[in-house]
């Protein structure tokens, strides 16, 4: 895989991901995206920033991109209803 951030051509194996979690730290949903950083982005620091829409799907869809750069998506089924 190669580095999401812009400009980046460094191989990258961590998968970047987002968990929601109920008040007994149980997931709720916790899906993995298409989206992988390398070792020098995983370490270094990250600025994030996340937009919630909500939906009546019953999916999650993951959008992560670097400004500029291109958009790595994915969708998963919620599968751990409360």
């Amino acid at each position: 895989m190669r580095c999401i951030i812009t400009g980046c051509n460094n191989s990258a194996e961590h998968n970047f991901s987002a968990r929601l979690r109920r008040p007994d730290t149980s997931a709720i949903w916790a899906p993995n995206t298409e989206a992988f950083l390398c070792d020098d982005h995983a370490v270094n620091g990250m600025k994030i920033k996340v937009i919630l829409e909500p939906t009546q799907t019953g999916n999650i869809e993951t959008e992560i991109s670097s400004p500029g750069g291109r958009v790595a998506k994915r969708t998963t089924l919620i599968i751990n209803n409360p």
